[in-house]
């Protein structure tokens, strides 16, 4: 049977109208999508921000601890300090890259290991300044003090490839985006020019395929 005209008009305006509904509905999709990555990005870099100055106060303690060889620490605000490790370390879990969270936990391993190290040897300067005489108890306390120095060239190794990996990823992050916006501003450069040849030449211009 047949359609009427009438039908097939009704037909015809049903489906543009779900073909202008989904493609709206596509569009507002990929637009929260791309806000959601640029917010989660967003939270990302301000977490490395913290992590890197995180690693910059630890690292002028190790500084301090070995100019004055004193264990008493460089931090003002320890219980400040403390409290915003612990949230920028949850922030990472949240936002940071697999690459990036394996390399803080690499240099974090290795603090602590220089920080265990420097409450042993606190402990044995300690015990040889009270026994001023005994040689032995100096001689352990100036070997572990060779291995806090070589510790802490270790710690700051890993805070090096760590701050490094920041550094890459937001730069190739970036890139993408200048990348992207070059190519579009290419694109439309190039139209404009072809448009204005078009035009100069007296010819119409040509639809895009």
């Amino acid at each position: 049977m047949a359609l009427q005209p009438v039908e097939a008009t009704l037909i015809v305006g049903t489906a543009s109208v779900l073909a202008s509904t989904s493609a709206v509905l596509i569009t507002h999709r990929l637009a929260l999508r791309r806000d959601r990555q640029h917010r989660v990005w967003d939270r990302r870099m301000d977490t490395y921000k913290e992590v890197l100055r995180t690693r910059r106060i630890l690292s002028q303690h190790r500084t301090d601890v070995l100019r004055t060889q004193s264990s008493g620490t460089a931090i003002t605000d320890v219980a400040g300090e403390l409290q915003a490790f612990h949230l920028t370390q949850a922030q990472l879990t949240m936002f940071g890259s697999d690459a990036i969270r394996a390399l803080d936990t690499l240099s974090l391993a290795a603090f602590n290991n220089w920080s265990r190290t420097l409450s042993e040897w606190s402990d044995l300067n300690a015990r040889a300044t009270a026994h001023l005489k005994n040689s032995e108890m100096w001689e352990a306390a100036d070997r572990k003090w060779a291995e806090l120095q070589e510790l802490a060239k270790s710690v700051d190794l890993a805070d090096q490839h760590l701050a490094k990996a920041i550094r890459n990823e937001a730069e190739f992050k970036a890139g993408l985006h200048t990348a992207r916006w070059s190519r579009i501003r290419g694109r439309r450069r190039n139209d404009a020019s072809r448009k204005q040849i078009e035009s100069e030449a007296g010819t119409p211009p040509t639809q895009p395929a």
